[in-house]
């Protein structure tokens, strides 16, 4: 790989979990309103820790591209969830964040398909470990 193509895979992991990043953490200064929320969609209280774990850690472990694939499936799973439980109806703005969470979702899975990338901890890791595969990094076809 070239350096401008690890550098993209690097920009895409930062891009693809800016969302996610923002909104754990204002779940966590927004707790009570947000346990609120998840009441009146029938979703328990006690999945809120578990959310703000994924979304805050999730995404730091996926833009240092570190279990990103194993996270990615997690988060992938997530937005489609997130998408069906919270933005029910026929309105327009329920469909624009139930089309933006599928569109996340198709992005983690490009994530699981193809990995982070040369410029990762998991490929850090794989090297350390002397993989011959290098993990994260999709071979090309010559």
């Amino acid at each position: 790989m070239n350096k401008s193509l690890d550098l993209a895979y690097v920009v895409a992991r930062i891009l693809a979990v800016g969302l996610f990043f923002t909104s754990g953490a204002e779940k966590i200064f927004q707790y009570s309103e947000n346990v609120s929320v998840m009441a009146q969609n029938g979703v328990p209280s006690f999945f809120l820790p578990l959310v703000i774990l994924l979304e805050v850690g999730g995404s730091i472990a996926i833009a240092f591209g570190f279990l990103t694939r194993f996270t990615s499936v997690f988060m992938a799973a997530f937005s489609i969830i997130a998408g069906f439980l919270f933005y029910q109806g026929f309105t327009m703005p329920h469909l624009i964040v139930w089309l933006k969470n599928a569109s996340c979702a198709a992005g983690f899975i490009l994530l699981v398909i193809n990995g982070p990338g040369r410029w990762s901890i998991d490929h850090l890791i794989s090297l350390k470990l002397g993989n011959k595969k290098t993990a994260g990094v999709q071979k090309s076809v010559a």
